[in-house]
């Protein structure tokens, strides 16, 4: 079974993370640079928050707030995590029943990376593909046995 550490290694684990006074109009522009979808926002010990594009989608309609806005007014206060040693399916359903598209990844108190559903999505597929190959050849040998 796949576990998000492995995930991990195979991403990289480089978390993206301001600072909560950061207008909100520059984390979309640094979001935008670096192709990413979610910010983590910087606090003592843990992260205060995350501000993802689906927060930004949603102050759209009220374009003065994306201008010079802190991020820490708009970003996501309650974080969702997974541990380290989970396994894929067990993030891909958390991210599935909480309709979020980003996780951070914690190894005790420590929080180690950030995932997308894309991140997972891509490993499962990888998986199920294995399995299929593999699948594949047993049964193209049993059929050589049968001749």
């Amino acid at each position: 079974m796949t576990t998000i550490r492995t995930v991990l290694e195979i991403k990289g684990t480089e978390i993206i993370a301001v600072d909560g006074n950061m207008p909100l109009s520059q984390a979309i522009a640094m979001m935008a640079s670096r192709d990413i979808g979610a910010l983590v926002i910087l606090g003592e010990k843990y992260p205060d928050g995350i501000i993802t594009e689906r927060d930004v989608l949603r102050l759209w309609g009220q374009r003065e707030k994306t201008t010079g806005t802190p991020v820490k007014e708009v970003m996501t206060k309650k974080l969702i995590v997974t541990k380290i040693d989970d396994t894929l399916i067990d993030a891909l359903t958390v991210m599935i029943r909480k309709n979020i598209r980003h996780l951070l990844v914690m190894d005790g108190s420590k929080v180690v990376g950030l995932l997308s559903i894309k991140d997972l999505v891509r490993e499962q597929i990888k998986n199920n593909e294995a399995k299929i190959r593999l699948l594949e050849d047993v049964l193209a040998s049993e059929a050589s046995a049968d001749l």
